[in-house]
């Protein structure tokens, strides 16, 4: 292991997981490291400790982090930190867990999902130039950019050089390209991906080739000059005209190769004919549509790059039909809303032609006017418009083409495609170009216009207007329109969906315990595993009980996960079972096999309390632990059982994670007893504590805790207690009562009283009798006699003038009674201005010195007597409009307390109760009605006897209200489900109407209307689509709208269940892929290899109700693929295997060749149809007139070799008519006619044309007059090697005329006129076949008479004789043999003047039949035995056979014949001549057994011995019998062993071997040997040689970055290897390839790093090599040291530092410590070059930069100038009174400002007189208590600036009783008109004193400030002198 010594480094990375909440969640990575590194896991940057729902763990260096139902909170970024003391390493991930419910997501906080601030702008450049996209991001946590191009990653089209990615400051993020190529050209995709949420940005780049040089286009060479193209050995492609012609050029290369298509040697641009494309497997495409013949030529594909160039060429040949157009179409220009008009001419009238648009075939109609006149064809276009625009065929039916392109000049130049095909998850790109400039263009979707969006750019560069989508889905499907002005082109974008499958099930799940409280999973990735790859494992559990499955971990781990009881959630037995899943969907689950107890281990959550109960009562125990698991209960140290349930004291329950305890009635002997829990290491206790039963006090009526007694009564205050001896205590306001003469406690039995015998009013209180556990309360008011008013000044005249006494007075009915005095309203305050005096009854308010302030009104308040009550304030003047429910309250404020008042309604007094509260609150008195009804609307006055207020409250109806409705709700329907829309409303209401689109609706079946409380529903029992619309519901004064859709139901696939499967063909059979559909004329669409099918002759797209099928006739390999049906909402994928079945030859009709037009026979004769076929295994099928003929009846049907016969033994008028022979691919027609007596039938003649073809395999179609001709009853089409023939049967005047017959590449013309002439007609021999020594008569008729016939027998003239007779009958002739014999078998020909009929004549054997059949025989071994048969006849042959082997006269069997029978003999038998005799005729056979009985018995001495050896090696089998001579059978695999050249059988004596040589690895199976009963076996086992090295791995060294490829050589190429490096096995990876090529294994290790050096083995199990890899370091050094930086404060600062390679990784440090990346800190690296910016730089930021990459080391310094500190807002003077604080403060330009503070030119400090702030730019000095000693200049010293202000103190008084300070001031002024000068008192302990004027003198022992007016003096503070001891 020592290449893994050293710094920590990740061999495996943890993954990133999206996992359901609730899910057990499993971060695993794999660390090595030299000395071992410490592990430390992050989530967002903050450290986790183990905890509840964090467990980590670390097994070898594999290191795990466990969250445990994980929630949305635990999404985000996880960090693995692992150091050790030579370095440091991380590796982050991500984790998003989503919420169960949508609640629980709303919850979920601390992240921002990703936007974009300014996404990426689309451009268009020259070639050459350079591109940037910018684009600003936000989102929490910082979001990671990724960008695409066209769906491929940059760093998989582009290299390194071509282009930069980075990050500028304030979260823009840019891409730059440089030196644009048009291959650069295409949709740029931005993607911000922030946690587990992202978003998109797209933008488009066009990359225009530059001007062509000197005007010249495509910069071709000048006029007059040759461009000469020629490619040896370019390849010949022959296209026939009018179809499409399609080459393809796979290139690599890196930067990605430029494509240039060239037409000998001109550049093509892309057009309506040429399309040129790259396709999704990485090949460039041109495509010429509908090829004509000028398209004929070389194309070449050239790429190239900046590594180099290629080429490849193509000869592409137009073939034109042999049948052509005699003037072709014309190609037209026409400008738009003009008609087109499209002519051309066909050969002849009466050939049909079609029109076509491209591949749309055209309809006659209104657009569309199609015309035929003569050969002439037209087409007229009416109204041309852009889509118009294209390519029209007119085709003439199975022949040629004729083409013409359609130009429509217009707006728009370039139009859209038709159709366009995209992937899902693709992009799709339109571009449409106009003539001019426009404005007013808009882009739409099925009429819906298009707005820019993340996914949906649109853009226009002058002419040019593009629209992308970006990532489309199926919903983006549809008809996609540019308008402008009123000229529009559409296309249609079909949306193709991408078939994934989801991983395999794993295999060998395995569950075992190796630790208590453990489970250890272990399993396998599934086999396919490398084709459907899984990205992480789910695991589920229940318990073993049953329960249901629960998902309880997620991981990445490929073969075990270890479960923990910690991860369930209470003790149970559970059982696992695991799935792999992928994007694409979860496998099946596998299930772990047993059951393991796990528990989890419990904390205390809730521990145990102490109980107190009362005697007698129950007591509860309970606590709550973190896990479900059991424990045990101990009374005193007594274990209590869980039986011990109702029927006991105790009872012990666990419901979850809570345990609890009851002991019921518990005891006062209890007390004290001790409650203990156990579980596991869980234990807590608790004391239960038991009292005495508790003391009540029985109720109290409240007319008795209420009293209310006069002075001077005594008050009895009583209560009964439960218990006599209950002990009580009386309380007065929370006090113990003291006992006294007044007071007295009585006690009897179980009452308690209190006693006060004379009540004062000091005695009012609230008095409490107390017994622990129960009081009683009692509120006890003693009320004195009222005081009253006996006399007052209140009549004398109270008018003064200033500066007057005034003496208010009254007396009271009580001396000493409490008064108050009211000015206007409100208590006045006692002065030097106002004395309130009392002496005895009487009371004064004396003013010594009124002032015209104190006008107003005094009231003098007794209680119980005073002066008028007025109101001073209410709430009169405020709205009084309510609604019926709520809370109305009319409140006045009266002069004095406690003040009646009465209130009226509309004149009458109200009377309080519970709809009206009446309240006195101190002055306030209130009119309170708690829930207001429409009848308390009225006038309501409130009369306070001298004074009344008046107020008008107005109750209205409650608004209705809809309380809850089910408008939030998705009302997203399908046809036929129940639609309830309903609302709840405030209170019941009427009328409720409902609306739908504005008007109401009506009530019927479809529409029910429902009211239930306040609940009002609208129902719609089977929703249609015409229900779609807005629903309202009006209650008067609310409403609440429903926005209804129905839909069309989901389409489901119901037939096959299945959504995969699989189908093999055999070629040529049909393809029948069928669905049923969950709606019957549901659409669907077929789609094949991912492009949808279009119906041809071979493919059929048929539907039968809810079936839709795809239907092959006739199966090939082109149709192999995946086959999907696929409805809107569901698909089901067909995967169609076709085997091609070795084809036969055809079978062919040898003869006859042509047999005669009629075969005339007369009733009663035998007719005979026979053929002969090319191949006699062939069947064939015989009809009558279309009808299948089978044996039997009147019909027999024979089979002889390669001959097929018809026989009818005795034809009858019936049997007239056409027949049949078909071999399917060949077929022969016979016309038979049976004649009545004396009838004969003239028949016309026939007509022959044939033709001889170059090759036997052409195919020719014959036409008549234009019109193709098809075999019929008249017509037949043969072949015959070359020759094709045409026959036309009994040929009339109608056939004559123009007949054509046509090969593709030649065709001739005959010209046929039928003529009069006399007919000879021959009536056709018939073939027969006859017995063996039967006679044979052959007939035939012949008109007229005296024609001369002649006979030949196998082309031998037959001359009459005694055998032979010729006869002739009119016009019958005859031919008849005699005793015919097997010899006479051949060919009969009857010649009637040059007309031939043939007939062949078949003799067959008399039928040998065996008279005495076999008998079976039992023999000795060593004797001899005969077996003998009898035949019908003495001259048959016959054939003797033992097992089925013929037997061949000899030494050993003897054959002999004597008349009828036939013997064998067999001489010697032993024990081989056992077995089954047959003896055989012709016709008939029988069979018998012969068993051998032997002398002795044989046994097996030495058996077969299992072999097992290597492939091609040689295995022997012995056996040895305990005889010699014994015949055995060797078998393999129960088929019998024959001696070969690879198989040697052999016996000597009693040993017997059989030897196999060169031996494979099918030959592994079972040997037996078999002889008589013996039988023994032994097994075979080939295995493959052991794996050798021809070439082990050498040793390398290569430069660090550089490629390393190890290499061995197997001995067989079919050999599994692996690669370890220092004895850890290689995965494949991104810099790891492990590949086979034939016998060759090779490790290729891409960008070799230094931690790559050490030693590599290759094992091949039988055997392994290594070699050992030296990975030398670069020498990095410093190209561009880093320079010091000088800065402001504020601005930023960058360093850069360049070192000598690019790919090296370096770090940043100041002073010693790394610098992170936060937002004011950006390290970014291009290329070779380091950047380090700082932004907004602070003094605190100076230091030394180091910058460090591998062992070199750049230094520099940061320098900060600071800004200087200004006041920016200065310091104010102030002034204050004293005994205040004062506050000083000032704003300064930075927080960070420091400043001090001076008293004068005195520093101050904090302390308990000051207080300095400092609050981010303000700088606050706050002195306390200020005294006349404070006042001074005070100054904020900034060090760069300063700030002064004056600080003055006001009042300082002296306390009260304090002598006055001795002082004296002169006033100097001149008198002036102006009135004297004002002073204000101040006197110690007044407040607020006044202005008065002054004449002169100043009175004594007070304090006067005084004020002149319009003097320069604005104060002067007086004091006067005091005389001492004054």
């Amino acid at each position: 292991m020592e290449g893994f010594g050293g710094a920590p480094r990740f061999l495996a990375y943890p993954r990133a997981f999206t996992v359901q909440s609730g899910t057990n969640v499993v971060l695993s990575c794999q660390i090595m490291g030299d000395p071992q590194p410490s592990i430390l896991w992050e989530k967002d940057k903050n450290t986790i400790e183990p905890s509840g729902r964090f467990h980590m763990e670390s097994k070898g260096d594999l290191y795990s982090l466990l969250v445990s139902c994980a929630t949305p909170r635990d999404s985000g970024l996880y960090v693995c930190r692992a150091k050790n003391s030579v370095g440091e390493t991380y590796a982050a991930t991500t984790l998003s867990v989503e919420p169960a419910e949508p609640g629980e997501e709303e919850g979920c906080s601390g992240s921002v999902a990703p936007a974009f601030l300014t996404a990426p702008s689309s451009m268009r450049v020259c070639r050459g130039e350079d591109v940037m996209f910018t684009c600003r991001v936000s989102g929490q946590p910082c979001p990671v950019l990724e960008w695409e191009k066209d769906g491929h990653k940059l760093s998989d089209l582009f290299e390194s050089s071509h282009f930069a990615v980075g990050q500028k400051p304030e979260d823009w993020h840019f891409l730059k390209l440089f030196s644009a190529r048009p291959q650069d050209g295409g949709v740029y995709v931005c993607r911000a991906r922030s946690g587990s949420q992202e978003a998109l940005a797209a933008a488009v780049l066009l990359v225009e080739a530059q001007a062509p040089l000197h005007g010249l286009p495509n910069g071709s060479p000048a006029d007059g000059a040759e461009v000469l193209v020629e490619v040896p050995g370019a390849k010949a492609f022959a296209v026939s005209a009018g179809k499409h012609a399609k080459f393809r050029c796979f290139v690599t290369g890196k930067p990605k190769p430029e494509i240039i298509w060239q037409k000998d040697g001109e550049p093509l641009t892309p057009g309506r004919r040429h399309l040129i494309y790259e396709d999704r497997e990485g090949y460039f495409i041109l495509k010429v549509l509908y090829c004509k013949p000028q398209d004929q030529g070389l194309y070449m594909c050239t790429a190239s790059n900046t590594a180099g160039q290629t080429l490849s060429a193509v000869q592409l040949q137009v073939k034109e039909h042999r049948l052509r157009f005699q003037v072709q179409l014309a190609d037209v220009e026409v400008a738009e809303r003009e008609d087109a008009v499209l002519e051309c001419q066909v050969p002849l009238e009466t050939i049909p032609t079609s029109w076509y648009l491209e591949d749309r075939e055209l309809q006659p109609s209104h657009k569309y006017v199609m015309e035929e006149r003569g050969v002439v064809r037209r087409l007229t276009i009416r109204d041309a418009r852009t889509d118009d625009d294209g390519i029209y065929l007119c085709q003439m039916k199975d022949k040629g083409r004729s083409i013409a392109e359609v130009s429509v000049r217009g707006v728009i130049v370039k139009r859209l495609p038709r159709k366009l095909d995209v992937m899902e998850g693709e992009n799709a790109v339109f571009c449409v170009e106009t003539r001019d400039v426009v404005e007013g263009s808009f882009w739409s979707r099925d009429g819906l216009q298009l707005c820019e969006s993340p996914r949906t750019v649109l853009k226009s560069f002058s002419r040019t207007h593009l629209l992308v989508l970006v990532h489309v889905t199926r919903q983006d499907a549809g008809i996609i329109s540019f308008t402008v002005g009123e000229s529009q082109t559409s296309s249609q974008l079909r949306v193709k969906c991408v078939k994934h499958d989801p991983p395999s099930a794993p295999v060998a799940a395995e569950m075992s315990v190796v630790e208590s409280n453990m489970a250890l999973l272990t399993w396998c990735p599934a086999p396919d595993s490398h084709l459907r790859p899984a990205s992480h494992y789910l695991l589920e559990r229940r318990e073993a009980a049953g329960e249901e499955w629960v998902q309880c971990l997620a991981t990445d781990l490929p073969s075990c996960v270890r479960v923990l009881g910690d991860s369930v959630p209470r003790e149970a037995d559970y059982c696992f079972r695991i799935s792999a899943a992928n994007k694409h969907g979860t496998s099946s689950p596998v299930e772990f096999p047993g059951a393991v107890h796990l528990a989890p281990a419990a904390r205390l959550e809730r521990g145990l309390q102490d109980t107190w109960v009362r005697d007698g009562e129950d007591a509860q125990f309970s606590l709550e632990l973190s896990a479900a698991v059991h424990g045990s209960w101990f009374l005193n140290g007594t274990r209590l059982g869980e039986e011990e349930d109702a029927g006991g004291r105790c009872s012990v329950q666990r419901r979850g994670m809570e345990h609890s305890l009851l002991i019921r009635g518990a005891r006062l002997a209890d007390t004290g007893a001790q409650v203990t829990f156990v579980s596991g290491g869980v234990r807590d206790s608790a004391i239960l504590h038991v009292q005495a039963p508790q003391v009540h006090i029985a109720p109290v009526s409240e007319a008795e805790r209420l009293r209310k007694v006069p002075a001077g009564l005594p008050v009895l205050l009583e209560c009964q207690v439960s218990a006599p001896d209950a002990p009580v205590c009386w309380l007065k306001d929370g006090k113990a009562v003291p006992l006294d003469d007044v007071i007295a406690v009585q006690t009897e039995g179980c009452v308690r009283r209190l006693l006060l015998r004379s009540a004062c009013p000091s005695d009012t209180g609230v008095y409490t009798c107390d017994a622990g556990d129960d009081a009683m309360d009692f509120v006890v008011t003693v009320t004195e006699v009222p005081v009253r008013i006996i006399s007052s000044s209140e009549e004398a005249p109270h008018t003064y003038v200033a500066r007057q006494r005034v003496e208010l007075w009254c007396q009271l009915s009580r001396p000493a009674a409490p008064v108050r005095w009211y000015k206007d309203g409100e208590e006045v305050e006692v002065g030097e201005s106002l004395v309130l005096e009392q002496e005895g009854p009487l009371c004064k308010l004396v003013l010594p010195c009124a002032q015209t302030q104190d006008t107003g009104e005094f009231v003098c308040d007794a209680g119980g007597d005073s002066e008028p009550v007025r109101i001073v304030s209410s709430n009169e003047g405020a709205s009084h409009t309510y609604v019926a429910g709520q809370r109305v309250e009319l409140w006045c404020q009266l002069s004095r307390l406690a003040a009646p008042v009465h209130w009226y309604k509309d004149g009458e007094e109200v009377e309080a109760g519970e709809s009206l509260v009446l309240e006195q609150e101190g002055l306030q008195c209130r009119l309170v009605l708690p829930c207001a009804q429409p009848q308390d609307t009225g006038e309501f006055v409130c009369d306070a006897g001298g004074d009344s207020v008046f107020y008008t409250v107005t109750v209205a109806e409650v608004p209705v209200r809809i309380v809850s409705s089910n408008k939030e709700a998705l009302h997203s329907y399908v046809v036929g489900q129940r639609v309830e829309l309903w609302c709840q409303l405030s209170h019941p209401v009427s009328p409720v109407r409902w609306y739908k689109d504005g008007e109401e609706v009506e009530v019927d079946e479809n529409l029910v209307l429902e009211q239930e409380g306040l609940q009002y529903r609208l129902v719609l029992p089977c929703a249609r689509i015409q229900d779609t619309g807005e629903f309202i519901c009006n209650a008067r004064d609310a409403s609440v709208s429903y926005s209804i859709l129905v839909a069309e139901p989901p389409v489901r696939i119901l037939q096959p269940p299945q959504r995969s499967l699989e189908l093999l063909v055999q070629a040529p059979g049909c393809v029948e892929l069928r669905c049923e559909l969950s709606v019957p004329d549901a659409p669907v669409h077929w789609f094949k290899d991912g492009l949808e099918v279009d119906e041809t002759d071979n493919l059929l797209l048929l539907v039968e109700g809810a079936w839709h099928c795809l239907f092959i006739p006739k199966s090939s390999a082109e149709d192999a693929g995946e086959y999907i049906c696929e409805t809107k909402d569901e698909a089901v994928s067909f995967d169609v295997k076709v085997h091609a079945i070795p084809a036969e030859p055809p079978v062919r009709i040898l003869q006859p060749c042509r047999p005669v037009p009629v075969m005339t026979v007369s009733p009663g004769e035998t007719v005979t149809l026979c053929c002969e076929l090319s191949r006699a295994d062939a069947p064939v099928c015989w009809a009558k007139e279309g009808v299948r003929l089978e044996a039997g009846g009147s019909l027999v049907l024979e089979e002889e070799g390669a001959y097929r016969r018809l026989l009818i033994p005795t034809a009858q008028a019936e049997h007239s008519g056409k027949y049949t022979c078909d071999t399917t691919n060949d077929t022969v027609t016979f016309t038979i006619q049976v004649l009545g007596e004396h009838e004969a039938r003239e028949e016309p003649g026939d007509l022959v044309l044939e033709v001889h073809l170059s090759h036997t395999h052409g195919e020719v179609k014959w036409y008549k007059d234009g019109e193709k001709l098809q075999d019929t009853g008249r017509v037949r089409l043969e072949e015959d090697g070359l020759r094709r023939s045409l026959v036309i049967l009994g040929t009339t005047g109608k056939d004559a005329g123009e007949y054509l017959c046509d090969t593709g590449d030649d065709s001739i013309i005959f010209f046929i006129t039928v003529e009069g002439e006399q007919e000879v007609l021959v009536g056709m021999l018939q073939s027969l076949t006859v017995l063996e020594g039967e006679d044979a008569t052959f007939k035939c008729l012949v008109s007229p008479e005296d024609v001369a016939v002649t006979w030949q027998l196998n082309g031998q003239p037959v001359a009459p004789s005694e055998r032979l007779l010729v006869t002739r009958s009119g016009l019958c002739h005859g031919l008849t043999l005699r005793q015919c014999q097997t010899g006479d078998a051949g060919t009969v020909t009857a010649n009637a003047e040059g007309l031939v009929s043939t007939a062949r004549l078949s003799v067959q054997e008399a039928q040998v039949l065996f008279v005495r059949k076999l008998q079976d025989v039992v023999a000795e071994e060593q004797g001899d035995v005969c077996l003998e048969v009898e035949v019908s006849h003495e001259a048959a042959e016959v054939q003797w056979l033992k097992q089925g082997i013929l037997l061949q006269p000899g030494s050993k069997y003897l054959l002999q014949e004597s008349g009828c029978r036939r013997t064998l003999t067999i001489c010697c038998l032993g024990p081989a001549d056992r077995g089954t005799y047959r003896c055989e005729s012709l016709h008939d056979r029988t069979q018998a057994k012969l068993h051998v009985e032997r002398e002795y018995q044989v046994s097996i001495r030495t058996p077969l011995a299992d072999v097992e050896t290597f492939e091609k090696e040689t295995a022997t089998f012995h056996l040895e019998l305990s005889h010699p001579g014994v015949t055995g059978v060797w078998t393999r695999d129960g088929i019998r062993v024959k001696p070969s050249s690879t198989c040697r059988i052999s016996a000597t004596g009693c040993g017997h071997s059989l030897t196999l040589e060169r031996l494979a690895l099918e030959d592994s199976g079972t040997v037996t040997f078999t002889a008589d009963t013996l039988r023994c076996s032994a097994h075979l086992r080939v295995r493959e040689p052991p794996v050798t090295m021809v070439r082990v791995p050498r040793d390398l060294g290569v430069p660090e970055t550089g490629v390393a490829s190890f290499e061995c050589e197997l001995s067989r190429p079919n050999a599994e290897v692996k690669w370890f490096k220092d004895g850890q096995e290689l995965r494949p990876g991104p810099n790891c390839r492990i590949y086979s090529a034939g016998r060759r294994r090779i490790l290729q290790l891409n960008r070799c790093e230094l931690s790559d050096t050490g030693s590599y083995t290759c094992d091949a199990g039988d055997c392994q090599a290594s070699a050992t890899l030296h990975v030398q370091e670069r020498q990095v050094h410093v190209v561009q040291e880093l320079q010091d930086v000088k800065v402001r404060e504020g601005d930023n600062a960058v360093f850069t530092c360049e070192v000598s390679h690019g790919d090296v990784k370096g770090e940043w440090f100041r002073d010693g410590e790394k610098i992170k990346v936060s937002s004011t800190v950006k390290i970014r690296q291009e290329g070779t070059r380091h950047f380090l910016l700082f932004c907004g730089v602070r003094p605190e930021d100076k230091g030394l930069i180091r910058f460090t990459a591998r062992t070199v080391i750049s230094e520099a310094s940061l320098q900060v100038e600071a800004l200087p500190i200004r006041i920016v807002k200065p310091l104010r003077d102030k002034t204050v009174l004293a005994r205040h604080k004062a506050t000083l403060e000032c704003t300064v330009s930075h927080a960070r400002g420091r400043v001090r503070w001076l008293r004068g030119d005195t520093e101050i400090f904090a302390g308990d007189k000051y207080e300095i702030c400092n609050l981010d730019c303000y700088r606050t000095l706050i002195i306390h208590r200020v005294g006349p000693e404070d006042e001074d200049s005070y100054t904020c010293d900034a060090f760069d600036d300063r700030s002064t202000a004056r600080l003055l103190v006001e009042g300082e008084w002296a306390p009260k009783g304090a002598p006055l300070v001795a002082a004296s001031a002169a006033v100097p002024w001149n008198p002036c008109p102006h009135p004297p000068p004002l002073a204000k008192i101040l006197s110690a302990g007044l407040e607020g004193a006044g202005w008065i004027q002054c004449q002169g003198s100043v009175p004594p022992c007070l304090g006067y400030t005084f004020w002149v007016p319009h003097l320069a003096m604005p104060q002067l503070t007086l004091t006067p002198t005091v005389p001492t001891g004054s």
